[in-house]
């Protein structure tokens, strides 16, 4: 599975930069309210290489488990 972003700590929170160029977001930049804060930064910088980079979302078994449960 190839990861499209890295992390890196910063204050406060975490940052996730897109690994094709130097676009990021961090979990400051989400509300709590909205569910885990990674989780929305992940998925927003995977958004970012899907539209942008034209890379596919690769999604891990426990994804498709937990995808699973919910139904």
């Amino acid at each position: 599975m190839k990861r499209l972003y890295t992390i890196g700590r910063i204050k406060g929170g975490m940052k996730f930069t897109c690994t094709h160029c130097a676009h990021h977001v961090s979990t400051l930049d989400f509300d709590l309210r909205d569910g885990n804060l990674r989780t929305q930064a992940a998925t927003a910088i995977n958004r970012h290489a899907t539209a942008v980079h034209h890379e596919p979302v690769m999604f891990s078994s426990l994804d498709a488990q937990q995808h699973t449960w919910r139904a």
